[in-house]
């Protein structure tokens, strides 16, 4: 007899991998975690063609079939590793590798305090210089230029190259040595990033199954805070939005349970 009162429930939870595809191919690379995902939802979505009856009385739908479906999703990750940051910035992860420099000088006219400069920006470099060291300023004068007095006429952030002016001066130069040093950068641009997309449940209730998706894009989705309240904080997430897209003969999707 049939069983109408089974109640097959489930609370979701799993893992998301994405497989990005390799260059100039719909070839997947190796699977890489997102890590702890608070959300990851999929939305199935119907176009369908309706047919209505005209031959008595009023308009009566005697037919409708489905002529198009989308599988999208949405999904957010808190795990803020640079890999998963460039997918909502739709770039890539590029290194900066800074080589040793010395006696650098940049000169600043009419400053006052409170201003804030980079130090080391460049067309090249729009970010400025990092891991500086033997920072001097003075007025500049030919000869014998007037020495400033580090914490008193201004400060310095030796490691992001930040000078700050505590007293207004007419003409200040400041002189610094670069070190080496490397760091990731990721510049934001359009790239929109495909590849295969795989979840693997781990409910603690329920039914165990799989997903793929064999064409999968990801796109901005929503906010990235930069700032919490401090009396409510926040762990920071990025949202991103799924895009099943069809490859060759493949469908959409793919729901496996586990075997048996």
């Amino acid at each position: 007899m049939f069983d109408t009162q089974s109640k097959n429930l489930t609370v979701p939870r799993g893992k998301a991998y994405f497989a990005k595809y390799l260059t100039g191919s719909q070839t997947p690379g190796p699977l890489r975690e997102f890590g702890n995902c608070p959300e990851f939802t999929l939305q199935r979505n119907a176009e369908t063609l309706p047919h209505y009856s005209s031959q008595a009385d009023l308009k009566v739908l005697d037919e409708e079939i489905a002529i198009d479906a989308t599988l999208n999703g949405t999904m957010s990750t808190d795990d803020m590793r640079p890999e998963n940051v460039s997918y909502w910035w739709m770039g890539d992860v590029g290194t900066i590798t800074a080589v040793a420099a010395t006696d650098q000088a940049e000169t600043f006219l009419l400053v006052k305090a409170g201003d804030v400069f980079q130090l080391g920006r460049t067309t090249a470099n729009p970010s400025g210089a990092r891991k500086l060291s033997n920072v001097a300023c003075d007025d500049g004068a030919v000869g014998t230029p007037a020495t400033f007095v580090l914490g008193t006429d201004y400060d310095v952030d030796l490691d992001l190259g930040l000078l700050f002016i505590l007293v207004d001066q007419p003409k200040l130069v400041a002189n610094y040595d670069i070190g080496v040093s490397t760091r990731s950068q990721i510049a934001a641009g359009i790239k929109q990033v495909e590849g295969e997309m795989k979840f693997f449940s781990i409910n603690p209730f329920g039914a165990q199954s799989d997903i793929t998706i064999p064409r999968c894009r990801l796109i901005p989705n929503g906010d990235m805070a930069l700032v919490s309240d401090p009396t409510s904080p926040a762990w920071q997430t990025i949202g991103l939005q799924i895009s099943a897209l069809k490859k060759g003969t493949l469908a959409l999707a793919y729901k496996d349970g586990r075997p048996v």
